[in-house]
């Protein structure tokens, strides 16, 4: 891969939850990485009546005209969601990191409303990309843990997205609907997670291939649900081969 994350990572005002969403702290020489490669800014955009909120990370050079959106897991957008987004950037792509939680809050029981309006909010992400100006066939979404299911089934629902990548998802996260458009998914397991557990993602992809959606599976050696800096790259390593395949070919 073309990028790696630094040691020492720190984070500087993210909380989305308590309204403010995460941006880095970078060390000098990220800082310095960070202003050669991409900008940062903060944003929103509509979603069933409401304002969603979303860091947007661009690149400042050899952009590659796609765009991509990550969803972030049931506890809120992290580091990982962060460094995910400026990676991508760096690699030319415009990055999304919206906060669903805004569409919806989380009571847990999570019924099909609930779903619906965060699986919304990834497709209108992915219309904020296209009004933009990016053709809607160079977008793709991601996502971690809860966030895999919104990303991945709402892309196989009524979104545009072109591509989906699933990070530590499966059916223990959320029984998926029959899809309804057939774009290429990517589904990441981590070999230890017993929280989303691999045979639960390998149950996803079976359902996947039986409705004639092309799926391909990688896995996170010696991962568990809560990944560590090197297991994270290996992740973008996966993401970034995938992305670039499908959506992120030179125009």
């Amino acid at each position: 891969m073309s990028r790696t994350m630094k040691d020492g990572y720190d984070r500087r005002a993210v909380l989305v939850a308590a309204g403010a969403l995460a941006v880095a702290s970078p060390t000098a020489a990220r800082q310095a990485t960070e202003a050669a490669a991409f900008t940062t800014e903060l944003t929103t955009y509509p979603s069933n009546g409401k304002a969603i909120r979303a860091a947007v990370f661009r690149p400042t050079a050899n952009a590659r005209g796609s765009g991509v959106v990550l969803m972030h897991g049931s506890g809120g957008i992290g580091p990982e969601q962060v460094v995910l987004g400026e990676l991508f950037a760096a690699d030319g792509y415009v990055a999304v990191v919206p906060t669903y939680l805004d569409a919806a809050e989380d009571d847990v029981v999570r019924p099909e409303p609930v779903m619906n309006a965060w699986r919304d909010c990834g497709s209108d992400a992915i219309e904020w990309l296209i009004g933009q100006g990016i053709d809607s066939s160079r977008t793709g979404i991601m996502g971690y843990s809860l966030g895999s299911h919104i990303a991945v089934d709402g892309a196989l629902g009524e979104s545009r997205a072109a591509a989906a990548i699933s990070v530590a998802g499966g059916w223990d996260v959320y029984t998926p609907r029959r899809p309804l458009r057939r774009i290429p998914v990517l589904l990441i397991s981590a070999q230890r997670d017993t929280h989303v557990r691999p045979v639960s993602t390998a149950h996803w992809r079976h359902f996947l291939i039986e409705n004639e959606v092309p799926v391909r599976a990688r896995t996170v050696r010696g991962a568990g649900h809560i990944m560590n800096r090197r297991q994270w790259e290996q992740v973008y390593a996966y993401a970034l081969d995938f992305f670039n395949g499908n959506i992120g070919r030179p125009s």
